[in-house]
């Protein structure tokens, strides 16, 4: 009768080895090859701010530019168009959570080409949320940007506030 001991022996061995690396051999398969993609990508498509869509929004225009402009908002028949002077300010509430709002100068046709400006729009938000300030209140800022300099910037002429809280310009 053969002695099988030392082939037992063996294959016990080899049996625990193969065993023993087996994590190791699926760890490395399993390891991720290229870096986690980033969810967020800078562009015009980004919100430029974000309000609190569970209270109600309230926009204040400011006109800081020389000549007056006209706004409306394009979805609501009981909000007339209106006016807002140079150097002045003016508070758009009881819209709902919804809005564009237009911007655009009193006197669309410049007679000139020195007269020719842009619209630009800011709105202060908080570094970190992107949130607007205190009071779910949007301080939009309009001031004259040049023809002539602004590369690739068309100006802006409304604003648009969505149902998830995100403010953008266009």
């Amino acid at each position: 009768m053969p002695n099988i001991r030392p082939l037992t022996a063996s294959l016990s061995l080899l049996t625990t080895a193969f065993v023993g690396l087996t994590p190791a051999l699926y760890a490395t398969i399993a390891e991720a090859q290229d870096p986690p993609a980033t969810t967020y990508q800078p562009g015009f498509w980004q919100p430029v701010g974000r309000f609190d869509p569970k209270k109600p929004v309230k926009v204040k225009l400011v006109n800081k530019t020389d000549v007056a402009l006209d706004y409306d908002i394009s979805n609501l028949e009981s909000f007339p168009p209106a006016s807002v002077a140079p150097g002045e300010t003016v508070l758009l509430e009881n819209f709902g959570d919804n809005a564009y709002i237009m911007v655009y100068p009193e006197n669309a046709t410049p007679s000139t080409p020195e007269q020719s400006f842009l619209l630009k729009f800011t709105v202060p938000v908080d570094a970190r949320t992107q949130m607007v300030g205190a009071d779910n209140v949007a301080v939009i800022t309009v001031t004259k940007g040049d023809v002539n300099i602004e590369e690739r910037f068309y100006g802006h002429r409304s604003i648009n506030l969505q149902p998830t809280g995100a403010i953008f310009f266009y």
